[in-house]
Protein backbone atom coordinates (compact mmCIF):
# COMPACT_ATOMS: atom_id res chain seq x y z
CA UNK A 1 0.00 0.00 0.00
CA UNK A 2 1.29 3.49 -0.86
CA UNK A 3 2.09 5.83 2.00
CA UNK A 4 0.93 9.43 2.03
CA UNK A 5 3.42 12.04 0.94
CA UNK A 6 5.11 13.80 3.84
CA UNK A 7 5.69 17.15 2.14
CA UNK A 8 3.24 20.02 2.27
CA UNK A 9 1.70 21.12 -1.03
CA UNK A 10 1.33 24.87 -1.46
CA UNK A 11 -1.84 26.47 -2.76
CA UNK A 12 -1.83 27.60 -6.38
CA UNK A 13 -2.24 31.29 -5.47
CA UNK A 14 1.07 31.19 -3.55
CA UNK A 15 2.88 30.04 -6.68
CA UNK A 16 1.20 32.80 -8.67
CA UNK A 17 2.26 35.42 -6.10
CA UNK A 18 5.85 34.13 -6.22
CA UNK A 19 5.74 34.23 -10.02
CA UNK A 20 4.56 37.84 -9.97
CA UNK A 21 7.31 38.72 -7.47
CA UNK A 22 9.93 37.06 -9.67
CA UNK A 23 8.68 38.99 -12.71
CA UNK A 24 8.76 42.24 -10.72
CA UNK A 25 12.34 41.51 -9.67
CA UNK A 26 13.20 40.78 -13.31
CA UNK A 27 11.79 44.16 -14.32
CA UNK A 28 13.73 45.71 -11.44
CA UNK A 29 16.93 44.11 -12.73
CA UNK A 30 16.36 45.49 -16.23
CA UNK A 31 15.44 48.93 -14.87
CA UNK A 32 18.51 49.04 -12.62
CA UNK A 33 20.76 48.18 -15.56
CA UNK A 34 19.60 51.30 -17.41
CA UNK A 35 21.19 53.64 -14.86
CA UNK A 36 24.91 54.22 -14.41
CA UNK A 37 25.48 53.96 -10.67
CA UNK A 38 29.13 53.03 -10.92
CA UNK A 39 29.95 50.14 -8.64
CA UNK A 40 26.46 50.38 -7.18
CA UNK A 41 25.11 48.53 -10.22
CA UNK A 42 26.90 45.36 -9.11
CA UNK A 43 25.54 45.66 -5.57
CA UNK A 44 21.97 46.21 -6.77
CA UNK A 45 22.17 43.37 -9.31
CA UNK A 46 23.55 40.93 -6.72
CA UNK A 47 20.92 41.98 -4.18
CA UNK A 48 18.10 41.35 -6.65
CA UNK A 49 19.69 38.03 -7.69
CA UNK A 50 19.87 36.87 -4.07
CA UNK A 51 16.21 37.79 -3.54
CA UNK A 52 15.18 35.82 -6.64
CA UNK A 53 17.31 32.84 -5.59
CA UNK A 54 15.76 32.82 -2.12
CA UNK A 55 12.24 32.82 -3.56
CA UNK A 56 13.05 29.93 -5.87
CA UNK A 57 14.83 27.92 -3.17
CA UNK A 58 12.20 28.45 -0.50
CA UNK A 59 9.08 27.90 -2.58
CA UNK A 60 9.83 26.03 -5.81
CA UNK A 61 12.45 23.76 -4.27
CA UNK A 62 10.28 23.29 -1.15
CA UNK A 63 13.06 24.06 1.32
CA UNK A 64 10.61 26.06 3.42
CA UNK A 65 8.90 22.87 4.64
CA UNK A 66 12.01 20.67 4.67
CA UNK A 67 14.01 19.23 7.53
CA UNK A 68 16.67 21.14 9.46
CA UNK A 69 19.39 19.19 7.68
CA UNK A 70 18.16 20.55 4.34
CA UNK A 71 18.19 24.07 5.81
CA UNK A 72 21.80 23.56 6.94
CA UNK A 73 22.90 22.47 3.48
CA UNK A 74 21.03 25.36 1.82
CA UNK A 75 22.66 27.81 4.25
CA UNK A 76 26.07 26.25 3.59
CA UNK A 77 25.55 26.73 -0.14
CA UNK A 78 24.75 30.42 0.40
CA UNK A 79 27.78 30.78 2.67
CA UNK A 80 30.01 29.25 0.00
CA UNK A 81 28.48 31.47 -2.69
CA UNK A 82 28.99 34.58 -0.57
CA UNK A 83 32.60 33.58 0.06
CA UNK A 84 33.25 33.16 -3.67
CA UNK A 85 31.50 36.42 -4.56
CA UNK A 86 33.31 38.26 -1.76
CA UNK A 87 36.71 37.10 -2.94
CA UNK A 88 35.79 37.99 -6.52
CA UNK A 89 34.67 41.45 -5.44
CA UNK A 90 37.98 42.09 -3.66
CA UNK A 91 39.74 41.42 -6.96
CA UNK A 92 37.22 43.54 -8.89
CA UNK A 93 37.51 46.50 -6.50
CA UNK A 94 41.30 46.27 -6.38
CA UNK A 95 41.73 46.61 -10.13
CA UNK A 96 42.28 49.90 -11.86
CA UNK A 97 44.06 51.23 -14.89
CA UNK A 98 46.89 48.93 -15.94
CA UNK A 99 50.32 50.66 -15.95
CA UNK A 100 52.52 50.33 -19.00
CA UNK A 101 56.30 50.79 -19.03
CA UNK A 102 56.44 52.66 -22.35
CA UNK A 103 53.31 54.84 -22.42
CA UNK A 104 52.50 55.55 -18.79
CA UNK A 105 48.93 54.34 -18.39
CA UNK A 106 46.97 52.20 -20.83
CA UNK A 107 43.20 52.56 -20.98
CA UNK A 108 41.38 49.35 -20.20
CA UNK A 109 38.65 50.08 -22.77
CA UNK A 110 38.45 52.14 -25.98
CA UNK A 111 35.97 54.56 -24.36
CA UNK A 112 38.58 55.66 -21.80
CA UNK A 113 41.06 56.93 -24.35
CA UNK A 114 42.75 56.37 -27.65
CA UNK A 115 44.55 53.08 -27.94
CA UNK A 116 47.18 53.25 -30.70
CA UNK A 117 47.14 50.72 -33.51
CA UNK A 118 49.67 47.96 -33.29
CA UNK A 119 52.26 47.77 -36.08
CA UNK A 120 51.42 45.27 -38.80
CA UNK A 121 53.48 42.13 -39.28
CA UNK A 122 56.47 41.76 -41.69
Amino acid sequence: MMEASSHKVEKMWIYLVIYVLLMALLIGTVAASQFDLGRGNVVIALGIAVAKALLVILFFMHVRHSSRLTWIFAAAAFLWLSLLLGLTMTDYVGRGVVPSASKGLVASSPEQGHIPNLPEGP
